[in-house]
């Protein structure tokens, strides 16, 4: 920060009407904290009696004693204490100025910040993230593997510059792309009775201990209507945000799952098979921006081979619908 807006920081958070030298306050602020202008000095790369004319000069402007000097050292007055407040007040403030301009300038030149669900992490962005740093090779990426809600939430208050999951129609504050679907599929222990049919359908798991993702995600809402159309119970043994835990459970043979076949791929979980689901149902991730923000060359990279790499998923993992 300069001094003139040091300064004229300082002249707006005292108001004096004189003009302030910040070195002055500087080292009153140091002299207050250490008791000590020799220690005042050392941190500041003067001598000590440097640092005296500092406090001197500054007492003369304000009109104001601040120290007592004695023969064992100096101890600060009551109105020395008052203004140490105050001075502290105003360096808490051009601190977080300082915080605020390195933020800014992060995101604007070498920082993008990315929250997906748990798939897209671990099976998309470290793809994308790639192709990006090759062309990129300065800029960095802070990505987030969140629930859904905090994805909105990130996005729609700005404090991410990219989010990837399903959402309702028109969500305030984001801006949306379309990108591939994935169609749901049951998640069985292998070995399962149902493990070599064409499809699984609701009534099919009538019997079944059911791990799902979480109650309050528009999967579950959508497996569980279709539950309620066939008037089958859909009662979860348990729920988990990860679909890699899912599959894991199921693999342990506790139960089964109903999941997106993004979700329900390259968990490197063994002794899992998957079969379509119906009535087919698609999981269906967007890319979410902050309205009206701007987009970077970097971004636009990534967001590219994100949606390449979903293409490529998609063709790799979706399944007819069973005749």
């Amino acid at each position: 920060m300069s001094n003139a807006l040091k300064r004229a920081e300082i002249t707006k958070c005292y108001g004096f009407p004189m003009k302030l030298n910040p070195r002055q306050i500087e080292a009153f602020h140091l002299v207050f904290q250490s008791g000590s202008m020799t220690t005042a000095a050392r941190l500041m790369s003067i001598t000590q009696p440097a640092v005296s004319r500092l406090i001197r000069d500054l007492e003369a402007k304000t009109e104001l004693t601040l120290f007592k000097r004695s023969g064992s050292g100096i101890s600060a007055t009551r109105d020395a204490i008052t203004f140490f407040n105050e001075v502290e007040r105003c360096f808490v403030g051009m601190t977080h100025l300082e915080h605020t301009a390195l933020a800014i300038r992060q995101k604007r030149e070498k920082l993008i910040h990315v929250a997906v669900t748990g798939a897209l992490g671990y099976q998309c962005l470290p793809f994308a993230m790639m192709k990006m740093r090759r062309k990129f090779p300065d800029v960095r990426i802070k990505l987030t593997v969140t629930r859904s809600s905090e994805i909105i939430d990130l996005v729609s208050t700005r404090r991410c510059d990219l989010g990837i999951t399903a959402v309702a129609p028109n969500p305030a504050g984001i801006e949306c792309e379309d990108l591939p679907s994935f169609p749901l599929v049951c998640v069985l222990p292998e070995g399962h009775r149902l493990g070599a049919a064409p499809c699984v359908r609701p009534q099919d798991l009538a019997e079944e201990s059911i791990f799902a993702p979480p109650e309050n995600t528009q999967l579950y809402q959508e497996i569980a209507q279709s539950f309620a159309v066939e008037n089958v119970p859909f009662t979860t043994a348990g729920e988990c945000t990860l679909g890699i835990s899912i599959c894991q459970i199921v693999a342990s043979g506790v139960g089964v799952s109903i999941l997106d076949a993004l979700s329900a791929s390259g968990t490197g979980v063994e002794k899992v098979v998957t079969r379509p689901f119906e009535p087919l149902l698609q999981w269906a991730p967007k890319l979410l921006y902050p309205e009206g923000s701007p987009r970077s060359k970097p971004l636009t990279v990534l967001t590219r081979a994100i949606q390449s790499r979903l293409a490529d998923l998609h063709q790799a993992l979706s399944m007819p619908p069973a005749v």
